[in-house]
């Protein structure tokens, strides 16, 4: 009874093994299949890839690949720049210092001690105002010995004219001699001569007094005081500076790169901190031959007229120098241009007639590289002369490689404001 038990569970594993491999074999023969095109799918594809290259034969193109035409079927997004004639000026921001059209320092001629002096640092001087002066009583005792002098001469010389009148009468009746006559008549010459000679000493002195005073040559303000009353002061101490500002002058320090665009007549702007609202016209006047110190600048001069004494000797000033100015130009960024050797400019363009609207309301057109001759360059902008019309679209961005003739779609249009 057991062993009969046991040959029927062997006949169960043996029947369960081959159920499961059966199944498994039909289950691998169901997926084959299934995988394998049916006879009538093999015939259509095999006709349809002898009609497609037929067609190839025919027309002797190379079918596009599924990534090709899609690319060459998407647009190029760019952003792009409206072009106008507008006027664009080019200005050299510099920095300096005003200083005084002329700058006279003032000193007595003679030696002395200061009596007074009448100003005050940064007053207002008009021309032929007295501004100091020195005890002038050594000079007025010059004066007075002088006059003393002149007087005994001038005495002298009326004695010895009546003395000739006596002798040449004393000549003409024969009681004298020629030579007794001619002898008077030197002396009278001489006294003569010392008349003249004392009238200078007169004037000298006279002159020396008026070296006492220092007066105001020219209209200006005065500058800092360098000596004080009772200050004992010789021909070589200066007494003060006086600042003519009816015009002044800004020196500006210019960088090496920028020399060259600086000329003289160049008009300017010029502005200080004590009135920021206020813009100082003037002009270049004078450029230093000379490049110096560690900064390696030159300096230049601005000329601004200043007739209400509002720019003073030391102010801090910042200056614009108007360096070209262009009416009713074409101007777009240096980076729209594209270099293509010998001198050749290019620039990708989107001419006005080949916009249009798609789908989305977006605009599309077709870029074309231009040839373009350029004018005034800077190191952001230039000037187009030739190549470009007005209202053509310059791409400024783009993502993707530019093309002539490629399709773009615009995602934006900018205008240049100065």
């Amino acid at each position: 009874m057991k062993l009969k038990i046991t040959y029927i569970a062997i006949a169960a594993i043996i029947i369960f093994w081959i159920i499961f491999i059966g199944w498994g074999m039909v289950k691998t023969t169901f997926k084959l299949t299934r995988g394998k095109p049916a006879p009538s799918e093999v015939t259509s594809k095999k006709t349809t890839q002898q009609e497609i290259t037929t067609k190839q034969v025919k027309t002797k193109e190379t079918p596009l690949e599924p990534a090709a035409i899609q690319a060459e079927a998407r647009p190029i997004l760019v952003r792009t720049l409206k072009v106008k004639a507008k006027d664009f000026q080019d200005v050299l921001p510099v920095m300096g210092t005003v200083k005084g059209k002329t700058e006279i320092e003032l000193k007595f001629e003679i030696n002395g001690v200061i009596k007074t002096i009448n100003f005050r640092e940064g007053q207002k001087i008009k021309s032929g105002d007295l501004i100091a002066c020195i005890n002038p009583k050594d000079a007025q005792l010059r004066i007075n010995y002088a006059k003393n002098k002149l007087n005994s001469a001038q005495a002298a010389y009326q004695s010895t004219q009546k003395k000739l009148e006596v002798h040449r009468k004393l000549y003409e009746v024969g009681a004298i001699i020629k030579s007794k006559l001619e002898e008077v008549e030197l002396e009278t010459e001489s006294a003569k001569f010392q008349v003249e000679t004392t009238k200078s000493e007169m004037e000298l002195a006279e002159n020396e007094l008026q070296k006492t005073f220092v007066y105001a040559a020219k209209d200006g303000v005065m500058g800092p005081r360098e000596a004080e009353e009772g200050e004992f002061v010789t021909p070589q101490d200066k007494v003060c500076s006086l600042l003519e500002i009816s015009e002044v002058f800004v020196e500006v320090g210019v960088v090496e790169r920028d020399i060259e665009k600086i000329k003289l007549g160049q008009k300017a702007k010029v502005y200080v901190d004590a009135y920021p609202a206020v813009n100082f016209e003037g002009s270049v006047d004078s450029i230093f031959p000379v490049v110096e110190g560690k900064s390696r600048t030159l300096t230049a001069k601005i000329k601004v007229s200043n007739p209400e004494s509002l720019l003073l000797p030391g102010m801090f000033s910042r200056a614009e120098i108007l360096i070209t100015d262009l009416k009713d130009a074409k101007i777009v960024p240096s980076t729209c241009l594209i270099s293509a050797g010998e001198g050749i400019t290019l620039i990708p363009v989107i001419p006005a007639q080949s916009l249009k609207k798609s789908e989305d309301e977006t605009q599309t057109g077709i870029v074309q590289l231009k040839r373009v001759n350029l004018g005034y360059m800077t190191s952001d902008y230039a000037q187009v002369k030739e190549g470009l019309s007005v209202d053509d679209l310059v791409v400024l961005e783009a993502q993707g490689e530019l093309k002539d003739n490629a399709k773009v779609k615009i995602i934006g249009t900018e205008e240049l404001s100065f």
